[in-house]
């Protein structure tokens, strides 16, 4: 009986990078503008949207309910900003908001027909730059540059290498972690789909419940959870 692989790969089905919809070039360099980009563009547009009819005409005391689930959704990340990083860590709640919600509709964006740029590398992985340069600016602005460079060698200096190696594989494990569960959750759900031929009535829209709204909306979460974690634990300061 041939495997579930075998049928997918019959039927036509290939894992493919984001679809290069122009090129240019600047300075020598050719530049790509993939699916990738466009659908995130497609999201900015899309939360400035929401963010702009949610805060829209905005009361002292809740008058609608529009501007009450405003409120929930900040005292949400509130919340979860001074409770994962502390009260001194209030000027990043706005950052971590907006990275939570953009990361969670571009997982999203499979519900519409569209790729999903967090199935791109490149995108996770511009993510996790941001969150290491944060990671050593945080470091190098409670530590001064004294606590910066003691920082590699703690507890002991033999450690140095190691942790030079820890300070890369962070950023290493958040883009891998959220490209490969977004890439996984594609795959699987075409090769259900596929294998199933005829029958596939119930089994892949449960399927999709699963891979394409719960586990988005747990790896934005995710990430950033992680993101606030590698940031507050870069605090070199004595409090």
């Amino acid at each position: 009986m041939p495997s579930a692989l075998t049928f997918a790969a019959e039927s036509g089905i290939s894992v493919n990078g984001p679809l290069v919809v122009a090129s240019f070039k600047l300075f020598g360099i050719t530049f790509n503008l993939t699916e990738s980009v466009i659908v995130q563009w497609f999201v900015i547009l899309l939360l400035l949207i929401v963010v702009l009819v949610l805060t829209h005409n905005l009361k002292v005391v809740p008058e609608t309910k529009r501007q009450a689930a405003a409120e929930m959704i900040v005292e949400f990340f509130r919340n979860t900003v001074e409770g994962s990083m502390g009260v001194k860590y209030q000027r990043h709640i706005a950052y971590f908001g907006a990275l939570c919600c953009f990361i969670m509709i571009n997982n999203l964006m499979g519900l519409l027909g569209l790729r999903n740029p967090t199935a791109d590398v490149s995108v996770t992985g511009a993510f996790a730059i941001i969150t290491f340069c944060m990671v050593q600016f945080n470091k190098g602005k409670t530590g001064k540059f004294k606590g910066f460079m003691k920082s590699f060698v703690e507890p002991l200096p033999f450690m140095l290498p190691f942790n030079i190696i820890g300070e890369f594989a962070n950023p290493l494990a958040l883009t891998l972690r959220l490209f490969g569960n977004m890439v996984a959750g594609m795959v699987i759900g075409s090769l259900i789909y596929f294998a199933l031929g005829h029958f596939a009535i119930l089994i892949p829209a449960v399927a999709s419940l699963y891979f394409d709204i719960f586990s988005a909306v747990m790896q934005a979460y995710i990430f950033m959870m992680l993101s606030m974690s590698y940031i507050s634990s870069a605090d070199c300061g004595e409090d």
